[in-house]
């Protein structure tokens, strides 16, 4: 699932080039219709009103008033500066009724591309956490099948390996060093079977020459490869296979699989020269694939939150980054987020644990969790995506609800308090700092 934001706060260069475009081809239009009335003055309808509106529905309010004056100011120059025209009034009625009219639509227009971009917003936000999730899943379930196989030997898991990475991410504020890459295609390697093998890293769509990393003997990478070329342009995995190769072609790999984010951002390529031919199947594949998007997400978000991580390196990246994310939804598109934060306080250690464990299990389907455990205080830190104030205390009412009736902690020695922050578009930094009480010093 691949899925790219198309939020764009300002008109981009196009908008303002139809603007220009639409009213001159429609004078242009007319004055070939009507050599003599090119704007229509004296017909029974007043058609060449048709263009400003039209720009004012499908752009909105300012690149209508751009539209509008073209067409104003050329009706007031070619009355002056061509007498030879059929123009010797000024149709006041008209005019005033033409700029009603397309001041309305391009209200009407400016306010459904507002709803319309929150809307997208809003989609693509919960599209990138169900791909985020899904990848978790399969890494779970993995690791759990792992530790299974050789639960004798106490190995490192999988989520352990992916847990390192992901801490030396945010350190180096998500760059892919030569020693991260090595450790990420050494783990690859282990999941997938390879024998010959180099991790390289992608700047503005173009594959670096060097690799970061390399197994087995190393090689010259061919970036016009099919497979490498196939892996790049349609953001999936690419392999060999008999019928996925058309006569004449040929490729000197086996395997070529992005390193691709959630929201489609390109990081690296990895490329198979040799592996065991039983490997080469599709399981195997998928493996591969969802562990490089796992961790190219780990690096997007250790890239987006890397100030904020600075100043709150206790804070997982990727909750860093969505907050950072909502901040700027919030500014751009007045879409507000809560945070709330539930303070337990008790001295015993496991009942702690337990009650913080329970109250994320109340998480929505989009909600993020930030654990801080500062004894005899844990904080449970809600990210509650898109949602208000009243969506905030509805949740609270949840927990409240929830402790009362699993814990009655009126009858124990914890104590309970919630505060709710709301994220409209400042720094998001402030906010986080209070949340987890770092400004207080608890």
């Amino acid at each position: 699932m691949n899925v790219r934001t198309h939020l764009a706060p300002s008109p981009q260069a196009r908008t303002w080039v139809e603007a220009v475009a639409i009213p001159v081809i429609a004078i242009a239009v007319a004055f070939a219709v009507s050599p003599r009335d090119p704007f229509l003055v004296n017909a029974t309808f007043p058609w060449l009103w048709f263009a400003p509106v039209l720009v004012a529905l499908r752009y909105g309010l300012a690149p209508a008033v751009l539209s509008l004056a073209i067409l104003v100011l050329s009706f007031v120059g070619a009355r002056l500066g061509l007498p030879a025209l059929s123009i010797h009034r000024l149709p006041q009625g008209q005019f005033l009724g033409g700029i009603m009219l397309t001041l309305l639509a391009g209200e009407y227009g400016s306010l459904w591309i507002l709803r319309l971009r929150r809307s997208e917003q809003m989609s693509t936000y919960a599209a990138q956490q169900l791909e985020g999730l899904t990848r978790t899943l399969h890494m779970t379930r993995l690791s759990h099948d792992r530790l299974e196989q050789t639960l004798i030997g106490k190995p490192v898991t999988l989520r352990d390996s992916l847990r390192e990475l992901r801490h030396e991410l945010a350190t180096r504020g998500g760059a892919l060093t030569s020693e991260l890459a090595a450790r990420l295609l050494h783990l690859t390697a282990y999941h997938g079977g390879f024998e010959q093998a180099a991790l390289y890293a992608v700047s503005g769509d173009v594959i670096e020459p060097q690799p970061r990393a390399h197994i087995g003997e190393a090689f010259v990478l061919d970036r016009d490869d099919i497979l490498v070329k196939r892996c790049c342009e349609k953001r999936r995995t690419a392999y060999w296979a008999a019928n996925s190769l058309k006569e004449g072609q040929h490729s000197a790999y086996l395997v070529a699989a992005p390193m691709l984010t959630s929201d489609d951002t390109l990081l690296g390529v990895l490329v198979v020269a040799t592996m065991p031919f039983l490997f080469l199947q599709d399981e195997n594949l998928l493996t591969v694939s969802v562990l490089l998007a796992y961790v190219a997400d780990d690096a997007k978000a250790a890239r987006t939150a890397q100030d904020m991580l600075q100043s709150l390196p206790q804070c997982p990246p990727r909750f860093a980054a969505e907050t950072v994310k909502l901040a700027r939804c919030a500014r751009d598109l007045n879409l507000t987020s809560s945070l709330v934060t539930t303070a337990i306080t008790v001295a015993d250690d496991s009942l702690r644990e337990t009650i913080l464990d329970d109250l994320a299990a109340l998480a929505r389907g989009l909600d993020d969790n930030w654990r801080v455990i500062a004894p005899p205080v844990g904080r449970l830190i809600t990210l509650l995506p898109f949602g208000k104030r009243s969506v905030a205390e509805g949740y609270v009412q949840r927990l409240q609800a929830r402790l009362d009736e699993k814990f009655g902690l009126a009858k124990t020695e914890a104590t309970f308090s919630v505060s709710i922050h709301e994220i409209t578009g400042g720094d998001p930094l402030p906010i986080l700092r209070t949340a987890a009480g770092v400004d207080d010093g608890s």
